[in-house]
Formats: structure tokens, C-alpha cells, sequence
């Protein structure tokens, strides 16, 4: 298990002068990095062996949303492997209250950046770095996000260098604030979240996003210039 503590900052606010979800997600990727430097499998360990941890999916709980100058502890732990798969939990809550505020359950595949496919092993090292521990003690969906029938299509976007991070790939936070940016007015005020990564997208891709309302959620979906989905969002 691993924390580390933080002062909500204006630049990381929504409108409402909470923390935004884009800025959420960035302080649950800090925290897993964090824990890789410190355990000795951080960036340089893995360029050393062409590997590298891809996000699959992300599912987000939102109980109240951190507020301008709270101070929160964040945390992460490793909840199981599984091949060439990583499970893990994530928690924000209130560093002087002990306040549950936010709750996570992400899920990785451990890839070689050179062929793009599956590791076949995890190295021990990290198994050991990462200490497996139980999972979050909350439900979590299963199955695939439900896709509306109906899509309304929106304008393309192109994937910048603003987007890419060291992985040379559109980053996990700004993959979620692609999709955030295509929501419709009065929709980004959600408790709930998931999004799926089908593809990654590098500079100069072209994203074609769709969005339709699914019950209670709105639904955002990327896809390629062939029509396949790059990454699927809820937001409900």
C-alpha cells in the first residue's frame, strides 16, 4: 500500500471549485508512479526492459468531490495478478477527517512497448515491489459499457503533443479529458465514472467521437477512422 498527501490546487478545480475528474485521475496515476520510483520499477526500469504498464479500464466512484484547498491523502495497492494483468484499488479521502471521498478499481496490461502484445510473465521484482494485498471492499460493475443504440457524432479531434506522455501515447488523464470534452452541456456533473481503452492513440491520430445517453448516463465513444472504438466512456 502506498500514499502520499496533497492540497487541492485551483488549477486542478472544475467549475464548482472542486477537484475535476481529469485531475483525479492524474493524482490516482501519480500515486502508482510514485510507488514504482520508490520501488525501484519506475520509468527508467522499464525502458530498460521495453515494458510498460497499459491502462485497460478505470471505474470511479465519487462520494463528494475534494474541494479548493482540502488536504487529502491519496492511496493505492495492488489487488491480484493475473498473467500478464495487474489489478489495483485506489482511495482519496480527507487527511484530516479520514473522510472517504473517492474510490477506484483500475485494471493493466503488462505490454511490450516494442511488439505491442502481452508480456507472457510479470517480473518478480515488481510482483514484490507492488506486495499484493486484499481488494476494495465495494462493488465494482462487471461486463463491458453498455453502448447506446443511438450516437450522435461530434467533431473530430487530432491527437496533439499536449496529449502524449513517455510512453508516446496519448496519456490515461488526457484520454479521460478527450472524452470529458465532448460532453453535453449539463452533463459532467456525475458521481460515477468507467471508461474502457480499446486502442492507444499516438500524435496525429484522428479521433472520431460519438455520444448518446444510456438510462441514467451519457456515453462517450472514440473511435478510429475504421469506426472501432479507441476508448468508451460512462459518466453517469
Amino acid at each position: 500500500m502506498y500514499s502520499f498527501n496533497e492540497r487541492i490546487r485551483y488549477s486542478e478545480l472544475d467549475e464548482n471549485r472542486n477537484l475535476s475528474l481529469v485531475s483525479i485521475i492524474n493524482f490516482m496515476q501519480d500515486c502508482c508512479t510514485y510507488e514504482a520510483e520508490d520501488g525501484g520499477v519506475g520509468i527508467d526500469w522499464l525502458k530498460e526492459r521495453n515494458t510498460a504498464w497499459m491502462l485497460i479500464s478505470w471505474q470511479v466512484k465519487i462520494l463528494r468531490r475534494p474541494a479548493y484547498c482540502e488536504h487529502v491523502k491519496i492511496t493505492t495497492w495492488a489487488s491480484g495478478f493475473r498473467h500478464f494483468l495487474g489489478m489495483r484499488n485506489f482511495t482519496i479521502e480527507n487527511s484530516e477527517t479520514g473522510e472517504l471521498l473517492i474510490y477506484a478499481y483500475s485494471e493493466w496490461a503488462y505490454v511490450n512497448t516494442k511488439t505491442g502484445k502481452p508480456e507472457r510473465q510479470i517480473p518478480e521484482k515488481e510482483i514484490q515491489v507492488y506486495a499484493p494485498q486484499e481488494p476494495l471492499d465495494k462493488e465494482f460493475e462487471k461486463g463491458r459499457i453498455t453502448v447506446p443504440e443511438t450516437l450522435t457524432a461530434v467533431p473530430p479531434i487530432i491527437v496533439s503533443e499536449f496529449h502524449i506522455d513517455t510512453n508516446h501515447h496519448v496519456n490515461n488523464a488526457q484520454y479521460v479529458a478527450l472524452a470529458c470534452s465532448v460532453l453535453p452541456e449539463g452533463s459532467a456533473h456525475f458521481k460515477d465514472f468507467r471508461c474502457e481503452v480499446r486502442q492507444q492513440s499516438v500524435l496525429g491520430d484522428i479521433l472520431f467521437p460519438y455520444v448518446g445517453r444510456e438510462g441514467d448516463a451519457t456515453v462517450v465513444v472514440l473511435n478510429d477512422p475504421e469506426g472501432k472504438p479507441k476508448l468508451t466512456a460512462r459518466f453517469a
